[in-house]
């Protein structure tokens, strides 16, 4: 069981991580460079990673 203190730090993390996932989506489109663009695309696809763990510690 998590502490309302746990919880409330998961559900900002939770913030911080969509904000992270929207940002480097923005930053894929707008990259010129195919290099660049992948790498934006990759953070984007380990922050969805990171967002879907921390959303199974609250089921």
């Amino acid at each position: 069981m998590l502490t309302a203190k746990e919880l409330s730090a998961i559900e900002e993390q939770l913030k911080a991580e969509k904000l992270l996932i929207t940002k480097n989506k923005a930053y894929a489109q707008l990259c010129d460079d195919p290099e660049l663009r992948k790498k934006c695309e990759q953070m984007a696809a380990k922050h969805e990673e990171h967002y879907q763990t921390l959303l199974s510690l609250l089921d």
